[in-house]
Parts: C-alpha cells; structure tokens; sequence
C-alpha cells in the first residue's frame, strides 16, 4: 500500500478518459452521443437514488444504450480495487484487498451490500468518486463532439 494520500479526482479523471475511449469504440451509430446521454441518466440516478439504485439502473439499460452501459458499469467497479492499473495498485481506501466482482448482476449487487453499503464512510467515498467520474465522463464525451 502506497503512503502517498489517496487523490480522488486524479482517480475520477483517469478512469473517465477510460470510460470515453472505450465507449468511442463501441459498434453503434453514435457510440459518444450515447454515452454523453447515458452517464446523464446514469448522473441523475446516482444522486437521486444512490449507489445500489446507479448499478440496477445501468444493468436495466436497452438498445445501444446495453452496448454502452456495461464499459461504464465496468469501470465504476474497477476503480474501487484498482483492477489491471498500475498508477492504481493500492485501490480506494478500505477496498484495497478487495477483488472486482464480475460482470455478474447478482454478483455485483452482493459486492455492494457486502462492501459499501454496510458502511457510511465507504458509501460517501464511493458516491463522491463516481459523482465525480461521471461528470468528468459527460465533459469528456462533450468534449469528443468538438475532436
């Protein structure tokens, strides 16, 4: 584990990058229009309903909204443990021995109630970071638009 402090806007704004790059590549008619919509919807959700609400909402999702919603889902749950990244090898405080559940819905789900939302701590750092990492995912896709 790194003794350097945790730097949660470095973390929102790399896997944000990832999120957009990733997405960009999907084999729909608009891959960046759909992104930017969807982490709208996905921002709105998040805020309203809260984390738990986030994950059902982006595993519900239909047309190329289905294509897109899992890079996003994906990322969301890597950044926790810090999955195949490097600059990431310590992951978010307090999920650090913590391995990334699967694409698994049901599995998913259970992380969160076994490893978030048990704890109030946890839960806020994890809603901040993903608040942030969507905001920074929608810019980005906006910002794609003008490339």
């Amino acid at each position: 584990m790194s003794n350097e402090p945790f730097n949660l806007d470095r973390h929102a704004a790399q896997y944000a990058q990832k999120i957009v790059a990733e997405a960009k590549a999907c084999e729909i008619k608009k891959p960046v229009d759909t992104l930017e919509r969807l982490v709208t919807k996905t921002l709105g959700v998040l805020q309203e309903q809260g984390v738990y609400a986030m994950i059902l909402f982006l595993s519900s999702r239909t047309s190329d909204e289905k294509k897109v919603a899992p890079i996003i889902r994906k990322h969301l749950l890597d950044i926790l443990c810090g999955a195949n990244d490097a600059s990431n090898s310590y992951g978010i405080p307090g999920f650090e021995e913590k391995e990334t559940p699967s694409e698994d819905v049901n599995k998913v789900l259970e992380f969160f109630s076994e490893h978030v939302l048990n704890d109030m701590d946890k839960l806020l750092l994890v809603r901040d970071l993903y608040e942030q990492t969507l905001i920074y995912a929608r810019f980005g896709a906006k910002a794609e638009d003008w490339s």
